[in-house]
């Protein structure tokens, strides 16, 4: 991880719920799995959640990913101003199928640093994307659709802006 260290700015951007909307993904998975598509996934037992995160995190249902303007936009400004990690959730398995949605919607993926969860990963998608974050150097701005990661992200980097994403906004934290 020391390799991601710099002196440049870094932007570090989520991708599910920052650059990419998986409301309707979710739905569909909720919908094959027998529920209802207003469940939230979180309140589903043990053996049903590790079915929808199954699902979930396939590439079959990358097709139900829609670009999320928003995120996408603010990425593309701070283009120019330094170095962009995005930091996912997703497993290394969806890196090709991720990065060719991305490319599809007009993301410069060259010009970004992906990080993906690497196989046999279990923790938290908090603990995950906070142990990353804070290896990082200098880091200036961090996107994410989670309060509790930008929270802790603020222990590690007090002077850094943070945004909450939700819905077709963000705000900053």
């Amino acid at each position: 991880m020391d390799r991601w260290l710099t002196k440049e700015k870094v932007y570090v951007f989520d991708l599910d719920g920052v650059l990419i909307d998986v409301n309707f993904k979710i739905k569909i998975v909720l919908e094959k799995l027998g529920f209802d598509e207003n469940t939230n996934p979180r309140s589903l037992n043990v053996v049903d959640r590790q079915k929808f995160w199954k699902l979930f995190l396939s590439e079959e249902y990358i097709k139900y990913d829609k670009p999320r303007a928003i995120g996408i936009n603010l990425l593309k400004d701070r283009l120019d101003k330094g170095r962009i990690v995005v930091v996912t959730g997703r497993p290394e398995t969806l890196r090709r199928k991720t990065l060719e949605e991305l490319s599809k919607w007009s993301i410069p993926v060259n010009r970004l640093i992906f990080i993906f969860r690497r196989r046999g990963d279990r923790r938290r998608d908090v603990d995950f994307k906070v142990d990353v974050i804070a290896k990082l150097g200098n880091v200036v701005e961090v996107h994410d659709d989670v309060e509790e990661v930008l929270k802790k992200i603020k222990e590690f980097f007090p002077n850094t802006s943070l945004y909450l994403h939700f819905n077709d906004e963000y705000a900053e934290y």
